[in-house]
Parts: structure tokens; sequence; C-alpha cells
């Protein structure tokens, strides 16, 4: 008998309020199965537990060969991205009720620029593969842009901004990246419960939302943090489509934008949390990655350019995960997400 999914209920009357810096408990699983847990906290708190053989789980009909941009994070010209006036102006559109609608003047978009294009602008290539995705199409083949006032890095400068999460999240980027924020189980702030270590949040906070993302059937975009001495443009952003999790040790399939039409794995252990993050990072690159989280605040706007698919190939290609050589003929023979089989049933 094969096992391919078990799911186990247990009900506490007892509270445990789970910490890194109290009550802890762990699910642990043997090599060649995934095992997962929700709940457990609380009075007559329930713990569900989901046990399931390793398998790689992604996303459908996502092929990052098909569906990145073709062109690299890395070599953008010194185009203005982040200004004074740009956020003043956000930040005002921003406002709750009526306070938005006031009529005060706003401030030139371009105003008084802050960083350029040269520093990256991988939230934004991410957000924008993201919303060719929800289209339904494929991405532009436009060549990188070499003017500010070009459709398609108007777009990628908007998303990026809209990337950092300014008036959610993004202040993760700051205090991840601060040479006093502890990387594990360790220091004064865990001792009286003020905040969790990089690898608390890492492996048993944000892995678990990536995780439902993929579960569900959504892309995730993550923030890496590659630095703890407050160089925060060193941080990075990613687009995570798949995963696999073989006891103890998850490998997340991202799209990197600084390695378009590539596959990059994110590999990493998540028994303990009582030292610093370890990630082994395929292909290798020399920043140190220190957390992970899953980037918040997504919602789906139109790119330029998307194309639509104008050939069984194309279908084909884009919507099944092939490794290696992209072959028509190895999807209409294989089998699972290598299969042509559900982008027909979808037809």
């Amino acid at each position: 008998m094969v096992m391919k999914t078990m799911y186990c209920t247990s009900t506490s009357t007892s509270s445990l309020i789970e910490s890194q810096y109290g009550n802890t408990f762990h699910v642990f699983a043997p090599p060649g199965y995934e095992v997962s847990d929700r709940g457990g906290q609380g009075e007559r708190g329930e713990l569900h537990v989901r046990l399931r053989t390793t398998q790689r789980r992604q996303v459908a009909r996502f092929n990052v060969r098909e569906r990145s941009l073709d062109f690299a994070n890395r070599r953008w010209p010194p185009l203005p991205v982040v200004t004074v006036g740009r956020l003043y102006n956000r930040l005002w559109d921003s406002l709750p009720g009526p306070m938005s609608a006031l009529d005060i003047a706003k401030l030139p978009d371009d105003w008084l620029p802050l960083t350029d294009a040269e520093t990256g602008l991988c939230g934004g290539m991410v957000f924008t593969v993201m919303d060719y995705f929800h289209a339904g199409e494929l991405p532009t083949k436009a060549a990188q842009p070499t003017t500010a006032d070009d459709p398609l890095f108007e777009h990628i400068r908007e998303r990026l901004l809209a990337s950092f999460d300014l008036l959610g999240g993004g202040w993760r980027y700051l205090a991840y990246s601060s040479p006093l924020y502890p990387n594990g189980d360790e220091g004064a702030g865990q001792a009286v419960g003020l905040f969790m270590g990089r690898s608390w949040i890492t492996y048993r906070e944000q892995w678990p939302l990536i995780q439902d993302d993929i579960d569900e059937g959504r892309l995730s975009p993550l923030g890496l943090i590659q630095t703890d001495r407050m160089d925060v443009g060193k941080n990075h952003q990613v687009l995570c489509y798949g995963y696999e999790r073989n006891g103890q040790q998850v490998t997340l399939y991202v799209y990197d934008p600084n390695l378009p039409r590539q596959e990059v794995t994110l590999v990493f252990d998540v028994t303990s949390t009582s030292g610093p993050v370890r990630v082994t990072r395929t292909p290798d690159t020399t920043d140190n990655i220190w957390a992970i989280f899953r980037t918040n605040g997504y919602q789906p706007r139109h790119a330029p350019g998307g194309r639509p698919f104008d050939s069984v190939r194309s279908a084909i290609l884009a919507t099944t995960d092939q490794r290696g050589t992209l072959s028509v003929r190895t999807a209409l023979a294989g089998t699972g997400h290598a299969s042509v089989r559900p982008w027909l049933a979808d037809l």
C-alpha cells in the first residue's frame, strides 16, 4: 500500500502558546515524507497534522523558462526609480477616506531622485511576471527598456514600489537587515518576548505561508534579506512557484530576476531555530541569505505587451513543468507536472 496523504487531528484541553522564547512543539517526518502542522494553540486548541509522500509540488501552468522576463535585473541603465515626488504622491493617495481627495497640490513624480535602476528592480520584475501570469498571458518579448518613458519601465517601476509594501510589511527589509537583530533563539529580545529571531521567522512563520500559497495554486513572492549590516540595497526579491519537502529539508523553486529563464533553488533545513538561517542557493552567488519572508500586498495590474498563446507549442512549453531541454514530445508523453494533460483538460 502506498500512502499519499494522511490527516490527523488532536484536541488538547490545556493551553499551549508556542513561541521562540517559551513553549514549543515539533512535528517531524522521516526522509521520503512531508509533514506540516497547523493550529494547536490556546485552550482546547486543535492540532492538524498532514503527512504526505515527498514530491515536487508547484503552481499549475507555470514554467519559469517561458514565464520569466527575457532580460536580467543586473543590467539596467541609470534611469530614475525611487523619487521623493513619487513617494510623497503615493503616500498621499494611500490616506484613508476623504483625506486623499483633498485638493492639495502634488509633486512631479520624478522630482528629486533617490535611487536609479542600476540598483535593481527585482521586486518590480517579480510583480510584473505575476501580472502576466494572472492575466493568462506570456510576458512581452520586448528588450530591456532604456528610457524612463517606456511603458514597460514605467510599469516595472510602479510594481517595484508596490512590492515594498511600504504601509504594510515593508519595515521588515530594515528590521531584519539590522546587525542588532538576532539570528536564532538567543538575546534579550526573545527573553522578554519582544521579537523573533531570523531563523524562527523563516522556518516557523514564513515557510508555512509560502507552502500554503503553493498548495492553493498561488505564486508566492519572497523577500530575501542578504545583509546584516543595514546595507538594504543588497536585499533581493524572487518568486516562488514550487516546493519539495523531504523530511526536514525544504527546497523552494524560484524565478530570480537576476537569472532569467532559469530555475533557481533555495534549500534549507527547518529542524532547529537555535542558530542562523542556512540556505544553499543553486546557482550559487556570493550573497548570504539571513532571512526569507513572504511579500505581502500583491494586487494584479495590467502589464503592457502581454502575449497570447499563439500556438499549441507555446502553450505546452509555458504551462508544463519540464526540466532540461524543452520538448513538445516530452510533454505529450510525460506524466504529472511534465504532462500536457492538465493543460488540455483546462481547455
